[in-house]
């Protein structure tokens, strides 16, 4: 006798079952391969984070130039308050940090960093040097965020200043034009 259900014919149950196992497995292995492509990028993430640092103090750098004039052709007698002020000679400062992706280092805290930064300024040459330290492994640091000895790598930053738009001394004054009355 003949079926008269052939038009009618649906998945059977054993079909669906293999399409549910085969997406389970496919979506466990994504869920494995995003993990190790995030652990992957944070050292990247970390380089990057060391690059904007450093690019920040040389964008410092040439604000000083530009906007501190100084009385001294040497720029010896800044204003004690200007951090951002060029001094001849080394200054360290540390940057600091936080990597807020999701299973950094297996964790769901951020990871907090301190990037170490020697900036150098040679005023004779006018050259300001800008080398940052950062981890190797991110998810190696110490508890207070330092790099391990062991696990720093350093980048270096280096820029020929322009001299001042204002040159040392120089008075500035500003002729103001009466605005038009409407």
């Amino acid at each position: 006798m003949a079926s008269t259900r052939t038009a009618e014919r649906g998945f059977t149950l054993l079909e669906v079952l293999v399409c549910v196992g085969v997406l389970v497995a496919a979506g466990a292995a994504s869920a494995g391969a995003f993990a190790a492509v995030a652990r992957e990028a944070t050292p990247g993430t970390v380089r990057d984070l060391a690059l904007m640092a450093g690019e920040n103090a040389l964008a410092r750098a040439r604000a000083a130039v530009a906007y501190a004039s100084s009385p001294s052709a040497d720029g010896t007698t800044l204003l004690a308050d200007r951090s951002w002020g060029l001094i001849p000679g080394q200054t360290d400062l540390v940057a600091g940090g936080e990597l807020q992706a999701p299973a950094t280092c297996g964790t769901s805290a951020p990871l907090v960093l301190r990037l170490p930064i020697a900036a150098t300024y040679d005023a004779t040459t006018q050259r300001f040097t800008v080398v940052v330290t950062y981890p190797r492994d991110p998810c190696a640091l110490a508890g207070d965020g330092s790099i391990p000895a062991g696990d720093a790598q350093t980048l270096t930053l280096g820029e020929t200043l322009p001299p001042s738009v204002y040159p040392p001394g120089q008075t500035l004054t500003r002729a103001v034009a009466t605005p038009a009355r409407m």
